[in-house]
């Protein structure tokens, strides 16, 4: 079995490119994509819905995307700090049970170990992400609170567990020792 993914490897190339590069075909991938695995009413409007230096991975085997995925930057205010962070979204396997979800995610990871940043993702399924080497951490949803700029109004979610990776400044570390509540900048990244 290693030996495959080895090999498999060696057949695919990552190709990361900025939000604000994206080509049409690019953002078309992107929400066919979404709109399979979430549905129609997932489809992204990316000049509104991302930031501009968001990054798309995207894993190809001989120029057909595979596997997709985003980090897009996040601001966090936590026990009166900032911290900016990469946040996980839209991880995407056009082509399931063949790995390439798995590579896409050490690809994202050794940005990370490369830059030194965290990652933080939500998800209800964290079986796949642990397994692709991302630290989980259950419930994790319930402690970050989005505060609406327009409104001051605070929201909640309490629908998902933590998927990680702890980068240079512990960010995680630091959460996961106190009870804090979490302040973002981005609802349902």
């Amino acid at each position: 079995m290693k030996n495959d993914l080895k090999r498999e490897i060696s057949n695919l190339k990552l190709e990361v490119i900025k939000n604000k590069n994206l080509t049409n075909h690019q953002k078309g991938i992107i929400n066919k994509a979404r709109i399979k695995e979430w549905g129609v009413k997932e489809k992204k409007n990316f000049s509104k819905d991302y930031e501009p230096e968001t990054l798309w991975f995207f894993v190809k085997k001989k120029n057909k995307v595979v596997s997709l995925g985003g980090l897009r930057p996040i601001k966090i205010r936590y026990l009166g700090k900032d911290y900016n962070i990469m946040g996980i979204c839209s991880i995407i396997s056009l082509e399931k049970g063949k790995g390439y979800g798995k590579i896409l995610i050490s690809f994202m990871i050794d940005y990370a170990k490369r830059t030194g940043k965290t990652l933080l993702g939500f998800t209800t399924e964290t079986g796949f992400f642990k397994k692709a080497g991302l630290e989980t951490k259950k419930g994790l949803t319930k402690r970050f609170v989005y505060l609406n700029p327009k409104t001051k109004e605070k929201v909640y979610d309490d629908e998902g567990n933590g998927i990680y990776y702890n980068g240079k400044d512990n960010f995680i570390k630091k959460v996961l020792s106190t009870k804090s509540p979490i302040y973002i900048n981005v609802l349902h990244w």
